[in-house]
């Protein structure tokens, strides 16, 4: 099992449920995050001074998905989700040792 989050724009939330959707993922969660990178910073005045906005508002989603659906969730997000400018996030892929469902106490793949 896979731990995937992925960082995307908030815009792009409806296109990346409807992916997890088709990926037949069982369950995610999604976050609402600041953030930097390397984005270039807006400007604005505040008090007649130049300011310079260096943290964006960025969505996280969180799922854990079997091996085998890692691959093509990667390839609908960077198809899908891309605008092909700087800022429209990233994907990290963790390791999962197991799962285990509170309510009934399934473990592993079943759990999901």
């Amino acid at each position: 099992m896979k731990k995937l989050e992925i960082i995307i724009r908030p815009e792009k939330v409806s296109v990346m449920k409807a992916i997890l959707s088709e990926a037949r993922a069982s369950g995610a969660n999604f976050v609402s995050v600041q953030g930097y990178g390397s984005e270039q910073s807006e400007q604005y005045l505040y008090h007649g001074e130049q300011q310079y906005e260096q943290i964006y508002s960025k969505t996280k989603v969180e799922v854990v998905v079997p091996d085998e659906k890692v691959e093509p969730i990667i390839e609908m997000v960077t198809r899908r989700i891309s605008t092909g400018k700087i800022g429209d996030g990233k994907i990290f892929i963790y390791n999962v040792e197991d799962t285990v469902k509170v309510r009934t106490g399934e473990r592993g793949l079943s759990s999901l």
